[in-house]
C-alpha cells in the first residue's frame, strides 16, 4: 500500500507466503504460531527486512522470515511499487528501512511474548530472536548510513543486523524484488 510517496503496511496489508497464497497479517502471524507449534524444541530467528529495486518505477519488497535454527525455515512477504524512480540512495534506504519499521510493529508486545512463552515451553529450547535486517553494510556506498538506520531501530525489541548478516532484507527480499 502506498501513501503519498511512503510506504504504508499495517495489518490489512496483503501479504504471500512461499506458496503463493495471499493473507493478511493476522494470518500470517497464525501460519507463524502453527509453524513453531510444529516444534517448539527448536531455537527460531523472525526477522524482518525490505528491499528495492529501482528502474521506471520503485518496487518494494517487505518479507518476513521465520528460521527454525538449522531445520528449515517458512516466510513471507508484501510488495509495493512507488511509480517514480527512488536515485537517492539515503530516500531508498529510508524508505525500506521505514517499511521494515512498520512491519516490526505489527509484531506487538502481546505476540512476541506469546512466541517467546510458546518457544520456552518447548523445554530444551534455546528461545527466539527478533531480528531487524536492513540492506546497509560497512563496504560500498551504504556504509555512511548504518548509524542513522541502525539508531532507527533501537528501540524496537527486535536486534538489528546489518550486511552480511542482514540476509532477510539482502537475500530473500532481494530475490523477489526481481522476481515479483
Amino acid at each position: 500500500m502506498l501513501l503519498g510517496n511512503a510506504l504504508l503496511i499495517d495489518k490489512n496489508t496483503i501479504f504471500r507466503n512461499l506458496r503463493n497464497d495471499r493473507m493478511n497479517f493476522d494470518q500470517l502471524y497464525e501460519e507463524i504460531i502453527n509453524f513453531i507449534k510444529a516444534d517448539t524444541n527448536s531455537s527460531y530467528k523472525i526477522s524482518v527486512g525490505t528491499d528495492s529495486q529501482v528502474a521506471d518505477k520503485t518496487v518494494f519488497v517487505s518479507c518476513i522470515l521465520v528460521h527454525r535454527v538449522g531445520k528449515g525455515a517458512t516466510g513471507f512477504l508484501h510488495k509495493c511499487e512507488i511509480q517514480r524512480p527512488v536515485r537517492n540512495l539515503r530516500e531508498k534506504i529510508y524508505l525500506e528501512t521505514c517499511a521494515s519499521l512498520q512491519l516490526a510493529y505489527l509484531f506487538d508486545e502481546e505476540k512476541i511474548e506469546y512466541i517467546r512463552n510458546l518457544v520456552d515451553q518447548g523445554g530444551a529450547s534455546r528461545g527466539v530472536d527478533f531480528e531487524f535486517h536492513i540492506d546497509v553494510g560497512t563496504r560500498g556506498e551504504t556504509k555512511g548510513l548504518i548509524n542513522e538506520m541502525v539508531g532507527m531501530v533501537k528501540g524496537l525489541d527486535f536486534i538489528p543486523k546489518i550486511k552480511p548478516d542482514s540476509y532477510c532484507a539482502s537475500s530473500f527480499a532481494d530475490r523477489y524484488t526481481k522476481a515479483m
